[in-house]
């Protein structure tokens, strides 16, 4: 689940399932097809929080049982509400944030600070003719922010963005869009995308094509590396304190590259 920005560039293919004539809605911002963009997203962002909860200690053994089921449920009805009953994620997801709140947490630190899509883009929404079915092509940037305790006993901040190219089928059920199958995923890690920018900011044509503010976001993101990559800290509230001084749009090197690319 808590993948580091540093691992190498990866595409992951899932069990290909296209969905078969499908024709294309009269309007990409109809909608019907709002409702499937809002939908996919919703399952995108919910997959990114598994193992949510607040606490002092960043552990779950100072929360109420009471205070512990109410996060399973929440999480649950937002798992039962992005994704179909088909979809095999849809345990799982449910199973493994249980797992966390009751279990893992309650010995270790193990703490979503913050989590979900940053941004996106939809490349094209085809609905099938009878409204049932929908097959999804959209870019995500995303992120997970986490204090975790290592091997070591220290405690991390691990807060990996990474960029996802998604082919996904989505259906409709009880009335609403739910994701039934993700059929293709293409994965982008910050580490390539910070390793390219670090290549360029080396070459002298490169450098005088940053601007004043892509230079102060290059040194952001060089802090951010050292913040979460490099230091281990000592207390919950020293991490916490750097994991919540974060600031996604600032540390995003997908976004400094289009910025680049656009000028």
């Amino acid at each position: 689940m808590m993948k580091k920005w540093k691992r190498t560039l990866a595409i992951v293919l899932i069990s290909a399932c296209l969905v078969g004539g499908t024709a294309w809605a009269d309007s990409q911002t109809s909608p019907e097809v709002e409702a499937v963009k809002e939908a996919f997203i919703g399952s995108q962002d919910i997959s990114y929080q598994i193992g949510y909860f607040e606490s002092e200690n960043g552990k779950t053994d100072m929360l109420t049982e009471e205070h512990i089921q109410a996060y399973i449920d929440d999480f649950n009805t937002k798992m039962d509400q992005y994704y179909a009953e088909s979809n095999v994620c849809r345990q799982t997801y449910k199973e493994t944030n249980e797992k966390i709140l009751r279990e893992i947490g309650k010995n270790r630190v193990c703490y979503v600070a913050d989590a979900g899509v940053l941004d996106y883009t939809f490349r094209n929404v085809n609905i099938s003719e009878d409204g049932q079915t929908a097959t999804v092509k959209a870019v995500c940037q995303v992120w997970g922010n986490w204090v975790e305790q290592n091997e070591n006993d220290k405690l991390e901040v691990t807060a990996p963005i990474n960029q996802n190219t998604i082919t996904a089928t989505m259906v409709k059920e009880d009335g609403l869009w739910k994701l039934q199958n993700i059929d293709e995923m293409n994965v982008e890690f910050a580490g390539d995308a910070i390793n390219e920018l670090e290549e360029q900011r080396e070459e002298t044509v490169a450098i005088s094509a940053y601007s004043d503010d892509q230079v102060k976001q290059m040194e952001t993101i060089d802090e951010y590396v050292e913040q979460t990559c490099l230091t281990e800290y000592e207390t919950f509230d020293e991490a916490l304190a750097v994991a919540e001084s974060l600031n996604p749009d600032e540390i995003n090197p997908f976004k400094l590259l289009l910025n680049r690319i656009e000028n």
